[in-house]
């Protein structure tokens, strides 16, 4: 029960025992494939299983010093008392588990040597076959489109497809120069369950161009035929040799680029068929590429910020705009080899350079990053491809002064973490960028001048590696590597999971706070003139290329604007888009007739929590000469814009919003913004969060659905009340001064699932709990049975006073309490305020912890256990609940979506039952995980985001061997840097000594209970190192229920999506599971006296059945209660050994349209579901079934719940 200490030595000892570490033991979490989000790591050969036994010397020592501590050199024997030396020893201690578990990462995704044998031998093969295809002569346009007519090959031309009659250069074919490229040539692919591709680059002979043909789409027309051309022929080939049986060719396009067709070659599913050929179990497939001669064009004249492409123009002197993606398409198809050459030298000087590649592979597919074009809708623009080119400039330089970022003898782990905190902490967009030099002429350097878009320039091909990214998709990266950097920084935590193993990109609902699907007018067959509000002209095609490429760009550009610092970033995939299309098609379709590839856009949108509700949306100031600023806003919101006064004096132009309860104010920004930048046609989709917020229940209060859920205005006005109370208490003449009055309410920590209603006493948490505490006296019994009269007393004292002074406005009443076990002497004084709010009010004294420890002392060894659980149950009670509520309410203020979040957790709980079994502390402690220890992802911006979270956190919670340890501070979301320096707040977080000494506290009742039969969930923070005080006494059948439920649900969100369907399965509690199901209805509705706004009635009705006084006698007040509470409560006294109830707690929400329906469930104990042997005294009702054993009497204990329920009773179910 005692606070516990880690010991300074112990700390230290740390570093000693780190040698006897079990390897296996260490990666078992990695072994472990129970979290379906998890990557697939199993390994598929057994056979180099023991290959990497022992290290090499000089590589352990590198990898021993992996941390930022600077510790390389230091002795062992350093003091232990040294703070500073305890800290960097746990930094070792935790980079040395690292090493083992990423030793054991790259082994687990080692390519299997039989399957890069089985597609050697394949890449063989089609080297002779290339070479067997016929050349051909120059053909025009013409000739050559009617060479293909009949055939099953179409030339896959790129956008706008050439024009005969206007074209005068010609097209032909003659043998490529063949070469591999990509991570297989570099010796750096891994094994992936969805399959890797092969690239082989087919280089075009330098004699099929000409000088000007990078100008208007001459080589990618030229290109486009020669890749058609060698289709043909390949398939012929195929054909010739049989192996068309097994294999499929097929047009894609390479990263997602439109302007680059490439040939993709895989097998067919697995069928009879049987050849030396067929690598169809390798998972492999094959990218043909087309490249360009290396510098066959000038590289100066293809720079991202010239034109390319020459249109008509209705302006003479209107200059062209440049052309970026279409000049960095043809510059980098040149520039394979370049690479290739430039990545295998960076290889050859690191001996970690490839395994340092692997770990950044597993990252950025973890976070959904690819070499795809961002342009096009994807988080795209930075894989493996740009993370090593990066990595291998920093090894040659990368600081201001070109100072190496990375040494050629670092470790794997030592460089994925020096090219995260590049990318954390440096600014490669607006402040400045990274200029390289392919053929290391040169040291590489940061160039503080940033270009407006993410830049990696190569001085020497003048190519900009990260092209391919968007603003937005660099922005996502930076967040992304910043939140890495801060894990892996965490010297308390063992973060290797949540960096490499977890798949945050698998749903987007999970890590995104809101999502939204825009439907263009005309779907997927919209034509760019249906784009009412838009133009995509000549100018904007050339720019862009394609309209998929335009819409992406204006949507997120748009919604950035409008939403300001409303949002940390925003992402725009197109969903149903296709990069592969048959070799008889010119280019990709999403399906028939569709002029646009793709089916709907899906916006995805990180919120920033505590800007996301604000009403205003402020813009420039005011001035009689209006400011570009000014035109700007007044041309982007039109009508919506206005000018206002504010309380500074100033007058700016704005927008205001209004607010509602089941849509947040962003919904209505992005449905403005995009029916106004778009098309009045557009549909913005996103029905999930209206549902799934109407399952908050409204308080009846005027204007309650045009209030936010992030409103508290109703909890503060129960605050104003409770104050009033408060001072009057105070100012009393009592025998001892009051010394404190502590509020531990759930409605002052802002988590009750019903508002605070006034008058509303329907509620079962109407009446809030406050502790009482007097000045310090020796004079208090010595007996707890006389120190709670003497409490009691106290109380009879302050009600005379209070009936004495207040007893117009304040009524109040007494009422026994038995929530501490074997002490019914425990009575609550109940004040009902002029207000409409209530309080009960216990007594605390600094006699009652010593009296509880006394009678454990004293006791008999066998009543010590039960004797723990009264004073455990005391301690939560009185003194933990205090710290609980004031910790709670700190962070509610800083977090403002836990609140709702919570309460919708609540009513998930109580929909299924369960919330009558978990104390309503040990609910908001796991609530409160995905805003405290949200690692790997962002701390949720949203009802919708906060929820799912907290669901899936349970479906994957293995808490019979993982405590719940959570750090109760106000996460940090505003790195900017990876700096590590101690800030004023650091000081409140968990040290490792308080980390190690919760996670004893685990192990140690983990040794006694191992497979948690009598407690389940460890739930521990600074303010409760024991972990159980709120989670002991659960039954098992409640824990595993818990568990059972929020794996289903998310697997169900996981296979069906996220929607209406879904959402409505999630609060349908499943009655089928248990042995009976007992109906029931109140006599009186609750809702309403529940202060529950009724959603079929018209609101001024609502308002007018709403109570609005007291009744005159107290005892009166439970006429409008749940009377299901205390038959339960019967129910569970008179059958607690074989059976376990269930019901709702909160009728009036669950309770039907009116909240007068109930039920009441209950399990039958296994024990009791099996005959057993008579014996005298069975504490159960039990019937004979021969001479010896009996079975438990189902229909007599059935016909007595349906007696007690008696005129409650509507129907009872058995199973």
């Amino acid at each position: 029960m005692s606070g516990l200490k880690r010991r300074v030595s112990e700390v230290n000892d740390l570093k000693t025992d780190g040698p006897n570490i079990n390897k296996k033991a260490l990666l078992e979490h990695i072994e472990n494939d129970e979290s379906e989000d998890r990557l697939a790591l199993e390994s598929e050969d057994n056979n180099n299983s023991n290959d990497d036994s022992e290290d090499d010397a000089e590589e352990e020592e590198n990898k021993s010093t992996t941390t930022t501590t600077g510790s390389k050199g230091q002795s062992s024997g350093t003091a232990a008392q040294d703070i500073h030396i305890i800290r960097e020893t746990a930094e070792l201690f935790k980079s040395n588990i690292f090493k083992l578990q990423i030793d054991e990462l790259l082994q687990q995704v080692k390519l299997k040597d039989s399957h890069i044998l089985k597609v050697e031998k394949f890449l063989h093969m089609l080297h002779d076959l290339i070479h067997e295809v016929p050349e051909w002569e120059p053909k025009t346009i013409a000739e050559a489109e009617s060479f293909f007519k009949g055939k099953v090959v179409r030339i896959p031309f790129v956008d706008p497809k050439p024009d005969p009659s206007s074209t005068n250069y010609k097209v032909d074919y003659k043998t490529p120069m063949i070469s591999l490229v990509g991570s297989f040539a570099l010796k750096a692919g891994i094994y992936q369950p969805h399959g890797s591709a092969i690239d082989v680059l087919l280089t075009m002979p330098e004699e099929l161009f000409e000088k000007k043909d990078f100008l208007n789409f001459r080589c990618l027309h030229k290109r486009s035929v020669y890749l058609a051309y060698f289709t043909h022929h390949l398939n012929i080939l195929f054909k010739r040799n049989k192996m068309d049986e097994f294999l499929q060719l097929e047009y894609s396009y390479f990263n997602n680029d439109t302007l680059l067709p490439i040939l993709k070659i895989s097998c067919k599913p697995q069928d009879s068929h049987i050849s030396d050929y067929n690598f169809y179990k390798t998972k492999f497939s094959i990218n043909l590429i087309i490249g360009f001669p290396y510098q066959i064009f000038d590289s100066k004249k293809l720079l991202p910020n010239r034109n390319c492409i020459r249109v008509a123009s209705n302006e003479p002197n209107q200059s062209l705009p440049a052309t970026p993606l279409y000049n960095f398409s043809i510059l980098s198809s040149t520039t394979y080899e370049t690479y290739l050459k430039y990545l295998h030298r960076a290889k050859k000087q690191t001996e970690s350079f490839v395994q340092a590649t692997t770990l950044g592979r597993l990252w950025l597919q973890q976070r959904g990053f690819s070499s795809k074009i961002a342009h096009s809708g994807t988080l795209g623009g930075f894989g493996t491809f740009e993370f090593a080119i990066l990595m291998a400039a920093l090894l040659n330089g990368g600081g201001n002064n070109g100072n190496k970022i990375l040494l050629h003898g670092f470790s794997s782990y030592q460089l994925f973490k020096g090219v995260i905190k590049y990318l954390a902490t440096m600014d490669l967009c607006n402040d400045g960028h990274l200029q390289f030099h392919s053929d290391n002429q040169s040291s590489s350097k940061y160039v503080e001048e940033g270009f407006q878009i993410p830049t990696l320039f190569d001085k020497t091909t003048k190519v900009n590696i990260l092209s391919k990214m968007s603003v937005s998709s660099y922005e996502i990266l930076k967040k992304s590597a910043q939140q890495t950097l801060t894990m892996l920084n965490d010297v308390v935590r063992d973060q290797f999971a949540n960096v490499f193993l977890t798949n945050i990109s698998r749903m987007d609902n999970f890590r995104y706070d809101i999502c939204y699907d825009v439907v263009l007018p005309n779907g997927g067959k919209t034509k760019p003139e249906e784009l009412t509000n838009s133009t995509f002209g000549p100018t904007e095609r050339i720019k862009f290329i394609t309209l998929e490429n335009f819409l992406v760009n204006k949507i997120a550009n748009v919604l950035k604007f409008a939403l300001g610092d409303r949002i940390h970033f925003v992402d725009v995939e197109l969903v149903g888009k296709r990069d592969t299309f048959p070799i008889s098609k010119r280019k990709a379709n999403s399906g028939t007739g569709n002029l646009l590839n793709f089916d709907l856009i899906r916006v995805k949108l990180l919120v920033n929590p505590s800007e996301s509700e604000k009403l205003v949306t402020r813009g420039p100031k005011h001035s009689e000469e209006p400011t570009p600023e000014a035109v700007h806003f007044k041309n982007f919101w039109g009508s919506k814009s206005s000018l206002r006064r504010f309380k500074d004096g100033s007058i700016t132009h704005c927008c205001v919003w209004s607010t509602s309860s089941t849509e947040p104010v962003i919904s209505s920004i992005v449905n403005f913004a995009l029916h106004k930048h778009l098309s009045e046609g557009t549909r913005i989709l996103n029905d999930r969060t209206k549902q799934l917020q109407s399952f908050l229940p409204l308080p009846n209060l005027p204007a309650s659905s045009k209030t936010s859920v992030l409103n508290l205005n109703s909890f503060y006005n129960l605050k104003r009340s409770f104050d009033d109370l408060y001072r009057i208490i105070f100012e009393m003449s009592l025998p001892l001064s009051v010394k404190s009055i502590l509020p531990v309410g759930q409605a002052f920590r802002y988590t009750s699932l019903c508002h605070p209603v006034p008058f509303a006493y329907s509620n079962p948490d109407f009446f809030q709990e406050v502790v009482l505490e007097f000045e310090t006296s020796p004079k208090w019994p010595d007996e707890i049975t006389s120190l709670e009269k003497a409490k009691t007393a106290f109380l009879l004292k302050i009600d005379e006073q209070l009936q004495a002074n207040h007893g117009d406005n304040y009524k109040s009443f007494f009422t026994r309490d038995e929530s501490i076990p074997y002490n019914l002497d425990v009575i609550l004084l109940n004040v009902l305020t002029p207000e409409g709010y209530g309080f009960k009010f216990r007594v605390l004294t600094e006699r009652d912890e010593i009296l509880y420890l006394r009678a454990i002392s004293n006791a008999k060894k066998d009543l010590v256990p039960e004797l723990e659980k009264t004073y455990m149950k005391f301690t939560s009670k009185y003194v933990a609940s205090v710290r609980h509520a004031r910790t709670l309410e700190t962070l509610s203020h800083s977090i403002p979506f836990f609140s709702p979040v919570v309460r919708l957790f609540k009513r998930w709980l109580d929909a299924h039952l369960l919330l009558d079994h978990l104390n309503e502390e040990l609910v908001e402690l796991i609530a409160l995980k995905p805003f405290v220890e949200s690692s790997p992802y962002s701390v949720p911006g949203s009802v919708e985001n906060g929820f799912l979270k907290v669901l899936k956190f349970l479906s994957q919670w293995n808490w019979k061997e993982e405590p719940l340890i959570l750090d109760l501070v106000k996460p940090d979301e505003e790195l900017e840097s990876g700096s590590t320096d101690e800030d004023p707040k650091s000081t409140e977080k968990m040290n490792l000594g308080q980390f190690k000494g919760i996670q004893a506290n685990f192990q140690n009742l983990r040794k006694t209970d191992p497979n948690g039969m009598h407690v389940q969930f460890f739930v521990a923070s600074k303010i409760d190192p024991s972990g159980i005080l709120y989670s002991s006494g659960i039954p098992l059948p409640i824990a595993t229920r818990l568990t059972a439920l929020s794996k289903v649900a998310v697997n169900l969100l996981q296979t069906h999506g996220f929607n209406k369907q879904t959402i409505d399965l999630l609060f349908t509690p499943a009655l089928k599971d248990y042995d009976f199901v007992v109906h029931l209805k109140s006599p009186s509705p609750l809702k309403i006296s529940s202060g529950i706004l009724d959603s079929s009635e018209f609101k001024n009705l609502a308002n007018d059945k709403l109570l609005n006084s007291f009744p005159s006698d107290t005892s009166s007040l439970s006429r409008k209660m749940d009377p299901t509470y205390q038959l339960v409560k019967y129910l569970n006294m008179k059958y607690k050994n074989s059976v376990i109830f269930f019901s709702h707690r909160y009728m009036a929400v669950n309770g039907g349209e009116k909240g007068d329906r109930n039920v009441i469930t209950g399990l039958i104990k296994p024990f009791f579901k099996k005959p057993q042997k008579f014996r005298v005294n069975m504490d159960y009702n039990s019937k004979p079934i021969d001479e010896q054993t009996v079975e438990l009497n189902r229909d007599a204990i059935f016909h007595e719940i349906a007696a007690f329920c008696s005129e409650l009773l509507v129907k009872f179910d058995t199973d």
